[in-house]
């Protein structure tokens, strides 16, 4: 993997601006955000001339969020074309708060009662290898302020089907599928869209969308309601799942109930011109916890037990992308930036969206082929900074490497805590990079 200096001069390329003044004070302040992700703009910088000049970029009316990255998603779209194998398109929305921000202006309504913020979407490009998710990065996100609602019905649906459209902007910004490559967008129960459908399977994409809508469906030349028909399919195949702890209960697990069925979703009444889409339905869901089921959508035709629990393994993934918005929100503290302006939180966010990303790469990378020599996946610098650190002798593997990394970043280690977390991970990085960069200097004097 890239160290964090070639990962961020790889990310804001010198060509990406006209003014080399410019690209330098986008590397500084990058550096710092990266440095200390959780910091004020005050605390990431050591002078108050940084501080007065991080202002001053974030106030550039040259700059913009689109701008700021990208660079960031055409390195997305480079890797995501080289892969191999399947590569989830993974959408969701968010919001940025700001309600305790009154002197903030350019601000809009969000979805509480005292919304006051951003709103935004992201399209996470990650790697689907024998099953398994690696975060390349951002291949799309769109942010934005919302209008003022009127208080008339019609305005409020027209501001709606205005960010609906986010969805299919999403893929449009990412680009058509090239020839050979396999490209899937995942999407919740917003994502359930007939025109969006359409559009993702114009541009070669396949998915998997979790259904919102009761929509008729034909199943062997009957109409027939998507709901009440996928209930009365009986369970086809099983599969375990590990529940994620929650404030009321620990990890336990689950057994998931699955039923399939290929089908044509049809346009909604309210349209004249009655279309369909040929696809697959799944269902899931769990007789000890009533408030499991999803029906999901895939393009693809269903024809073996082996392919819905794939098509439900993916859907699974679909938790990636609210852990990037938690890096994004707990691990780069964007609500908590200090700022005037929507315009200068927008730059900001620019930067911070990117970074967000290395934090849940990190993650992964943690957590791939653990056994493996460490040397085989980062560099041997950073091992030997870590064998010197622990006084260990034997060879030392990904695991142990990233546990002894995370246990510089205050993670504990013990037999009951399990795997750390990307928190731990990267305060433990950034000061890992910090001994590095004192052993590199020792090792400099010494030749």
């Amino acid at each position: 993997m890239l160290n964090l200096q070639e990962w961020i001069e790889k990310q804001w390329p010198s060509r990406m601006f006209m003014d080399p003044r410019i690209h330098e004070r986008t590397i500084f302040i990058a550096q710092a955000c990266v440095r200390f992700p959780t910091g004020s703009i005050p605390e990431r910088f050591e002078s108050f001339g940084a501080v007065k000049g991080c202002y001053r970029f974030l106030n550039r009316k040259d700059m913009n969020h689109q701008k700021l990255q990208a660079g960031h998603y055409e390195n997305v779209r480079q890797e995501a074309i080289a892969s191999n194998g399947k590569v989830l398109f993974i959408q969701d929305g968010s919001e940025l708060l700001y309600n305790s921000h009154k002197w903030t202006t350019g601000l809009g309504p969000t979805g509480d009662s005292c919304g006051n913020g951003l709103l935004f979407h992201s399209c996470l490009a990650v790697k689907f290898e024998d099953n398994q998710p690696k975060v390349i990065g951002l291949s799309a996100q769109e942010a934005w302020v919302r209008e003022e609602e009127d208080e008339k019905a019609e305005e409020k649906v027209n501001i709606e089907a205005s960010e609906a459209k986010v969805w299919q902007k999403m893929l449009e910004r990412t680009g058509r599928v090239p020839e050979g490559c396999n490209w899937i967008t995942v999407g919740d129960r917003a994502s359930d869209i007939f025109s969006f459908v359409e559009v993702l399977k114009k541009l070669g994409y396949g998915c998997v969308l979790r259904t919102k809508h009761d929509r008729k469906i034909i199943v062997n030349g009957s109409e027939r309601d998507l709901k009440q028909y996928m209930r009365s399919l009986p369970a086809m195949a099983e599969k375990q799942r590990i529940a994620r702890s929650t404030q009321d209960h620990s990890s336990h697990e689950q057994t998931l109930k699955i039923s399939w069925t290929t089908a044509e979703m049809l346009s909604p009444k309210a349209e004249k011109e009655k279309r369909s889409i040929h696809g697959s339905y799944v269902r899931v869901w769990c007789e000890t916890d009533p408030d499991i089921e999803w029906i999901l959508f895939t393009l693809s035709t269903i024809t073996s037990e082996e392919e819905a629990l794939e098509i439900v393994t993916i859907y699974e993934h679909r938790w990636i992308i609210e852990e990037y918005h938690k890096c994004l929100k707990s691990g780069c503290k964007i609500e908590e930036a200090q700022l005037r302006t929507a315009d200068r939180l927008f730059n900001l966010f620019g930067i911070l969206g990117v970074i967000a990303t290395q934090l849940l790469q990190l993650r992964d990378i943690s957590r791939i082929k653990p056994e493996d020599p460490a040397e085989q996946h980062t560099d041997p610098l950073n091992v030997e900074v870590i064998r010197i650190r622990y006084k260990l002798r034997a060879v030392i593997t990904v695991k142990e490497f990233w546990r002894r990394v995370a246990m510089l970043g205050g993670f504990l280690a013990r037999k009951s805590d399990g795997d750390p977390g990307w928190q731990k991970i990267w305060k433990g990085w950034i000061r890992l990079q910090d001994m590095r960069d004192g052993m590199e200097m020792i090792l400099q004097k010494m030749n």
